[in-house]
């Protein structure tokens, strides 16, 4: 992730200097600037999209959680997993210098989450303080809409920010040892999901920014 980071910020200065004729961008490389300052759970994402009609784009992204300060804020602690998206969106207006769509997407992520937790032991005898990796798989789909605007002279410059509306699924494991039990600690406040499959409301808002190449 840090490496395409990078190379997003050293793209070639050629590139960038090439204008955009019109219509939408065949070819887009962004990277969403909501993910990394997530007051929940900060992750690297980047997404590209490809063009397939006049009116018509399919955009992929991978990134991958890499930090929370909900969850792993104590020492020894940790939040870390991939995340995937993909989805189809559809033009109902272009200008030139922005775009208008609605579109879907689905996602997926997996994320291994070590946290330091009291847990019962012998059959609730006693309680002890452990260091424990909880598994988080989710997937969810959603419907979106989402606006893009060229800036710069040469319209190479990308701003997009997008809302949407969806559901999602969780799958939520403790790797626990076989006579353990887990405290159920989270409090009334606490974003933390139950243990087991659970299902919720998916709520998209954010802003990408990036380049068009082409």
């Amino acid at each position: 992730m840090r490496i395409l980071f990078v190379l997003l910020l050293l793209l070639p200065l050629r590139v960038l200097a090439q204008p955009n004729t019109g219509g939408l961008p065949r070819f887009t490389f962004k990277t969403n600037l909501t993910t990394l300052v997530n007051p929940i759970k900060q992750a690297y994402a980047f997404t590209t999209d490809i063009r397939l009609a006049p009116r018509l784009s399919v955009d992929v992204g991978a990134g991958a959680f890499f930090y929370s300060l909900e969850y792993a804020s104590h020492q020894g602690e940790s939040y870390k997993g991939p995340r995937l998206r993909g989805g189809l969106k559809y033009y109902l207006l272009q200008r030139e210098r922005m775009a208008f769509h609605l579109g879907v997407e689905g996602k997926y992520q997996s994320i291994r989450h070590w946290q330091q937790r009291e847990v019962f032991r012998q059959g609730q005898q006693y309680v002890e303080g452990l260091a424990l990796r909880r598994d988080i798989r989710s997937h969810g789909v959603a419907s979106r809409a989402g606006w893009q605007f060229y800036l710069g002279k040469q319209k190479r410059l990308l701003l997009e920010p997008y809302l949407g509306v969806g559901i999602v699924w969780h799958d939520v494991a403790f790797d626990l040892p076989p006579d353990a039990e887990v405290l159920d600690d989270r409090g009334p406040f606490s974003f933390q999901l139950e243990t087991g499959k659970s299902t919720y409301p998916d709520l998209l808002l954010g802003i990408h920014a990036g380049v068009v190449l082409w």
